[in-house]
């Protein structure tokens, strides 16, 4: 049942609802028809439920029309039922009443008034409009109905013209004090405004409950996006860890095994002195792999925008580690030479895992693709904070301009060494630049913020 209902537009909501207010209020009527409690004129309350229907049944889709419409008519129309106006004029469809009555006849008529109010409020209308028509509709009703029936009789013979049946009728003005009931139309006047006030609070808590569903839905979408870009930092992240870590030692180890295998057959010596030097470095790529793994298996995500070089969830280097870097060049035959801070520092920081990564992928790029026979690592530290600078003597010629510029991801995974360095340096808020350096060949420079 309660899918069904929801399942429905808004106006078949309403006209359902007042189908089934329609029916239960004209059964009352029935019922009572025929006991003590009928109305002496049960005309008006049939005015009533006529207009109570329609109130429900339309005020939501033209809340402005309905409410003018209700609050002009339904004064009029109760008027002329109950003061027998209407069986004069001819319209005998209400049926003559027995006892002729200028003044609200009970409490209950108040509810067509009430419910337009409310719902016209509800719907959108302002406030002060609803309530200008609502209560000077019932002012009409209470005051002005009787004033104008005093004001007529009072200048007739009342008893020629309307006899017996119109007794209850004011007679003069002066009598209108005792007829008209006014603690009950105070009371009444601020149950309507009540019911305005409830109606605009109503329309209120709706909009606001809107409002709140909307920002819900909106910080659902952001939390979703900045749950996708936390996974696409971290990817990359593990991606750039795994790459600097393995790429490294991976590649000392196949240019090691070429040159040993160019030599092998006039040299086996350097042959199987070759293939102890891979045996180390591969235990040594390893235990590398495997510590990377292990502390991306066992550190906590990363927030969302943190792309940084990875402090706290990968393990710190060493310096030593750092000379060891140097080593592996001298064994595939380049010749390096490293000015790195005192041996007693320890890398603890972001900032330091940046460097040391710089340092490893950039004697990685001179390993693999510069050709060179020699370089220098400089490392300089101070309170402005570290300057990095890697030269090589590589006879590929100065660097294309804009080379960092230019530089794009590819599929395959290679070429990638530039954009991880620069990712790096950016992430801890530094920078990169990469020219033509004074051994002949390239010069990648880094400067990297200290960090506490």
């Amino acid at each position: 049942m309660k899918g069904m209902w929801r399942r429905m537009t808004q106006g078949q909501q309403d006209v359902l609802l007042a189908a089934v207010i329609g029916l239960v209020w004209f059964a009352t009527l029935n019922l009572v028809n025929g006991t003590g409690l009928r109305p002496h004129n049960p005309a008006v309350s049939v005015v009533t439920g006529v207009f109570l229907v329609a109130t429900v049944a339309f005020v939501r889709r033209i809340p402005r029309t309905m409410l003018v419409a209700v609050s002009v008519l339904y004064p009029f129309l109760y008027a002329a039922v109950g003061t027998g106006l209407a069986a004069q004029l001819g319209l005998t469809m209400f049926g003559q009443p027995e006892i002729s009555d200028a003044a609200l006849q009970s409490e209950i008529h108040l509810v067509p008034l009430l419910v337009v109010g409310y719902l016209a409020a509800s719907a959108g209308v302002r406030r002060f409009t609803c309530l200008f028509f609502t209560m000077g509709s019932l002012a009409g009703l209470m005051i002005g109905l009787p004033t104008v029936v005093a004001i007529v009789l009072s200048q007739v013979d009342r008893a020629i013209l309307y006899g017996e049946r119109y007794q209850s009728l004011p007679r003069s003005l002066s009598t209108l004090y005792s007829y008209i009931d006014v603690s009950l139309f105070v009371f009444a006047e601020a149950l309507i405004c009540g019911m305005v006030l409830l109606g605009a609070d109503a329309r209120r808590r709706r909009k606001s409950l809107a409002l709140l569903e909307q920002r819900n839905a909106e910080l659902v979408r952001l939390r979703a996006v900045e749950a996708e870009r936390a996974a696409v930092a971290e990817r990359t992240r593990i991606a750039r860890d795994l790459h600097d870590v393995i790429s490294h030692h991976v590649s000392a180890v196949v240019i090691r095994a070429q040159a040993a295998d160019r030599v092998a057959d006039q040299r086996p010596e350097v042959l199987r002195e070759a293939i102890r030097w891979i045996i180390a470095s591969g235990k040594e790529a390893l235990t590398a792999m495997r510590e990377t793994v292990r502390v991306l298996n066992t550190a906590s995500p990363q927030i969302a925008g943190d792309t940084g070089s990875g402090g706290g969830t990968t393990p710190v280097p060493e310096l030593a580690d750092v000379a060891r870097m140097g080593e592996r060049l001298k064994a595939v035959g380049i010749d390096v030479t490293m000015e790195l801070p005192p041996r007693q520092r320890q890398l603890t920081s972001a900032t330091d895992l940046t460097a040391v990564r710089i340092i490893q992928e950039a004697l990685t790029n001179v390993m693999v693709h510069a050709k060179a026979t020699a370089a220098r690592v400089t490392w300089q530290s101070g309170p402005q904070g570290e300057l990095l600078t890697i030269d090589d003597n590589g006879n590929g010629g100065p660097p294309p301009v804009n080379v960092l510029e230019t530089a794009r991801r590819k599929e395959s995974g290679r070429g990638n060494g530039l954009i991880g360095m620069r990712e790096r340096a950016t992430a801890v808020g530094g920078t990169l630049a990469v020219a033509a350096g004074p051994l002949g060949g390239w010069r990648v420079q880094a400067w990297l913020p200290p960090q506490n």
